[in-house]
């Protein structure tokens, strides 16, 4: 028997996310891919069982945040992608790290093309953009000199730099 509607927009918000990960392949596919039965899946759609999106979110919800960042940047890791906090950032540097992300995976099949080029020179462009909205702040002196010594060997086809980890 189906739970009643809920007031609780996450509970109800999970559950799409979970019937548009079963719409989008079947029930029957997505039962077997996770070892569920068929009823199982059916269940979690009905609100009969909880759902595992739901309880991934207040399980991060629950954790201190750089443990639930940690589980955020394994699971984009898992799906091809990076977790990044946007909160702590302006529109500069989530311009900078997603035209990095770009670039990366513009080279990541180890082949450089006009296009990856282009991608590569927009990455310096924002990184080159988010070094000169920083001139008038105090910035912590290791990420600055991150940033350029990255911009210099992109310049110079410098692939072996070691940019050191905080």
């Amino acid at each position: 028997m189906p739970n009643p509607p809920s007031n609780d927009p996450l509970k109800e918000q999970a559950l799409r996310r979970f019937a548009d990960l079963v719409t989008g392949v079947g029930v029957k596919r997505f039962a077997q891919a996770l070892n569920l039965s068929t009823r199982q899946v059916n269940r979690i759609l009905s609100g009969a069982q909880p759902n595992p999106i739901e309880r991934l979110l207040r399980s991060l919800q629950s954790a201190e945040p750089a443990a639930g960042d940690r589980v955020l940047d394994f699971v984009c890791q898992e799906m091809g992608g990076y977790f990044v906090r946007q909160e702590a950032f302006d529109e500069a540097t989530v311009n900078a790290v997603r035209e990095c992300a770009e670039a990366i995976a513009a080279i990541s099949d180890g082949e450089l093309s006009e296009l990856d080029l282009r991608e590569i020179r927009e990455a310096i462009s924002a990184l080159n953009g988010l070094i000169m909205s920083w001139q008038n702040r105090p910035v912590d002196v290791l990420i600055f000199w991150q940033l350029a010594h990255l911009i210099i060997s992109i310049n110079t086809g410098d692939t072996e730099t070691i940019i050191p980890s905080q």
